[in-house]
């Protein structure tokens, strides 16, 4: 019997391969000896007699009948896309072009008409090594012949090599008269629902995603509609339903000119592509994006996204409490401030009344009247009491970080700015009330930027270029003549007006003497708790001489008295016990073990960004000066200028740590062991060295 022999010839190995991987997995091997032979192989082989002759095109056929015996018979195979990678294919959108890659011109059209027949709805362009494509083209389709794809295609989706069409094997098996083609035939079909089958997982797996990106959707926070290329509703999601009334089995796949309110429709036809817009619609603000939708290089339509600007308010506005209401709230209450003299509570009488309104506050007194204090009572009063309340003290912090805190700043605005920007103390404040104590304090150009803020309640960020609406009260404080200042031209007249719309007079405590007795029995009773120690009282002498006394630092200064008075003095303080009619007695301190003070000390300073500032104060003091004012004049020579408040300031700072001691009256300020050892810490620390 003859033996039944055909022979695939081809340029390529990879079609070769693919035929013969065919004619097992079909079954064909079983009926028909199969041969596979390279076109440049047949000067080198010979076809047996009697063979069927399959070539893989018919551009090679003058290449292979020169070696066809006389006895066979020569048919060119019919080819079909194999769509290993269906899921690949059809993750092309619609009407996107595609590049069709082959490695010939005839194989790259053949390609591209299959696929076409397939049913692929997108626009196809053959392509081969050297043919020109439209430069837009982002895709590339290609029949297990990757390697030809140019550079610069960005998604290439290999379907994997062509095979042979079922018409050719069934003029294979015809020619041979053979009669098991049914078999080839249910192989190939089991094949076929194999790839049904996936294509129906596809189907089934694109519903469940668009189920669940519609539940996603329907849970965001905005209004979501998406139209197509020819503005047709194609999504839209709960929340738009709601806002605009509309029944969803109406709207999707309309027009949205016929469905859509006529004036909201009117609202996004102005509503420019990928720009966020405030819109006024239906007597509310709205805030509208509007994005293109582009898959693959293709324009599918437009998504619009759409919010009441309230709510968007309200979630930045929580979003600010969560992140930074700890440690910003008014502790005290008008409850709180003690005092009864009738000019006190004259005071108090009109700062509640004061505090229903949102009017600019200005509080004037000297220092330790309580400003602070009924600053924060004013708060707690008024409407805002449920938001924050911020404070910033203008002499408790150098100039050159105060306009940051201030205001903020964006990344990369100075060096050693922190990534992602910083808030300032006026967007903290928000919703609330800023108090800006020692406003006398505030240099020229921070008077300028405050001027700017009181007038428009905006602020823009150091090194930004957004303004930020703010809506903030305003509280400020001081203890200098604001008038004299503006006279001597320290200060801006402008901006006094702007604060001086509320002026409150805080008495100091030697315009209200009955009170001292009151508030030293509440000042007792609250550290005698805070000690746990039982209640102490004052002689008839001793309480005499608090009365007479004329307390500069006001009811700081008392309270500063009882506090030391409850740990010194067993059950009744006496004359000699009292603090400011002692002289003060110097001990030095020992400056072995001082590393650790030092070093705390050191680095409290540079946070409030002044380590320079005391580092000369208690150089100029060891050198000689003791008095303020000579200090302040030897400050200024050596080119630090701060005002007396200021230099005040950091007196105290150094006094509580120990630095210097203070002396009574004309006898000024000295530098303490302490103090020479923190001098001797920071050169050694400037210098690179180690503390021993």
């Amino acid at each position: 019997m003859e033996k039944k022999t055909v022979t695939f010839v081809a340029k390529m190995d990879e079609f070769l391969q693919n035929v013969v991987s065919q004619c097992h997995e079909l079954g064909v091997s079983e009926d028909i000896h199969i041969e596979a032979i390279r076109v440049d192989q047949l000067p080198l082989r010979s076809i047996s007699p009697g063979a069927l002759v399959v070539i893989s095109t018919n551009s090679i056929m003058p290449l292979v009948e020169p070696y066809v015996p006389q006895s066979s018979k020569i048919i060119v195979a019919t080819r079909m896309l194999p769509y290993n990678n269906l899921r690949g294919v059809l993750e092309i959108p619609k009407g996107v072009k595609v590049l069709l890659v082959s490695d010939t011109e005839e194989t790259a059209f053949e390609n591209a008409e299959l696929l076409r027949a397939s049913g692929m709805d997108f626009d196809i362009y053959p392509y081969y090594p050297g043919a020109d494509y439209p430069a837009d083209i982002e895709i590339a389709v290609t029949p297990g012949e990757p390697e030809h794809v140019p550079a610069h295609i960005r998604k290439v989706v290999d379907i994997g090599s062509r095979s042979i069409d079922l018409s050719t094997w069934l003029a294979i098996y015809a020619h041979f008269n053979s009669g098991n083609f049914q078999r080839v035939t249910a192989r190939a079909m089991q094949s076929l629902v194999y790839i049904t089958k996936q294509l129906s997982n596809e189907i089934q797996h694109a519903h469940l995603l668009g189920k669940y990106l519609e539940s996603i959707v329907n849970r965001i926070e905005d209004a979501v509609i998406a139209f197509d290329e020819k503005e047709l509703i194609r999504f839209v999601n709960q929340k738009a339903i709601d806002t605009l009334n509309l029944v969803e089995s109406q709207v999707v796949g309309a027009s949205a000119a016929s469905c859509l309110p006529p004036d909201f429709y009117e609202c996004i036809q102005q509503c420019e592509e990928n720009e966020d817009i405030l819109v006024d619609w239906a007597n509310k603000t709205f805030f509208f994006r509007k994005m293109h939708i582009v898959m693959e290089g293709s324009f599918l339509g437009s998504l619009l996204l759409f919010r009441k600007a309230a709510e968007i308010e309200k979630l930045e506005h929580d979003y600010r409490m969560r992140l930074y209401s700890k440690g910003l709230v008014a502790k005290y209450q008008f409850e709180d401030i003690y005092g009864e003299s009738p000019s006190f509570q004259k005071v108090i009488q009109i700062a509640r009344k004061i505090a229903r309104s949102n009017s600019t506050v200005l509080l004037l007194g000297e220092t330790g009247t309580g400003k602070e204090l009924l600053a924060q009572a004013i708060h707690n009063a008024s409407p805002r009491r449920r938001e924050p309340f911020v404070g910033v003290n203008f002499a408790a912090i150098s100039e050159t970080l105060l306009e940051s805190e201030l205001f903020g700043y964006e990344e990369g605005a100075f060096t050693g700015a922190r990534k992602g920007g910083h808030m300032g103390w006026f967007e903290l404040a928000h919703k609330g009330t800023i108090f800006l104590d020692e406003i006398g304090d505030a240099s020229g150009a921070i008077q300028n930027r405050l001027l700017r803020v009181l007038q428009e309640r905006q602020i823009m960020r150091v090194g930004g270029n957004k303004v930020i609406p703010t809506d903030i009260r305003v509280i400020a404080a001081t203890n200098q003549d604001l008038p004299r200042m503006i006279r001597e031209g320290s200060f801006r007249a402008d901006l006094y007006y702007r604060l001086n719309i509320l002026p409150i007079h805080l008495p100091p405590l030697r315009s209200r003497r009955e009170d001292i007795g009151w508030l030293i029995q509440q000042f007792v009773k609250k550290y005698s708790f805070d000690l746990r120690r039982a209640p102490f009282t004052l002689t008839s002498e001793a309480l005499k001489a608090m009365e007479q006394y004329e307390w500069p630092g006001n009811i700081r200064e008392l309270e500063n008295v009882v506090e030391y008075l409850a740990h010194v003095v067993e059950e009744e303080a006496y004359v000699y016990q009292l603090p400011f009619l002692r002289e003060a007695q110097d001990s030095p301190l020992p400056t072995d073990g001082l590393a650790d003070e030092c070093a705390a000390s050191y680095s409290e300073f540079e946070k409030r960004g002044f380590l320079e500032e005391m580092v000369l104060i208690l150089q100029n003091l060891k050198q000689g000066a003791s008095g303020r004012y000579v200090l302040q004049e030897q400050l200024e020579e050596t080119g630090l200028a701060m005002s007396s408040q200021q230099l005040r300031y950091r007196l105290k700072l150094l006094q509580q740590e120990e630095l210097i001691h203070v002396g009574k009256g004309r006898q000024g300020s000295q530098i303490s062991s302490k103090g020479e050892a923190f001098l001797t810490y920071f050169h050694v620390k400037r210098n690179g060295g180690k503390l021993t």
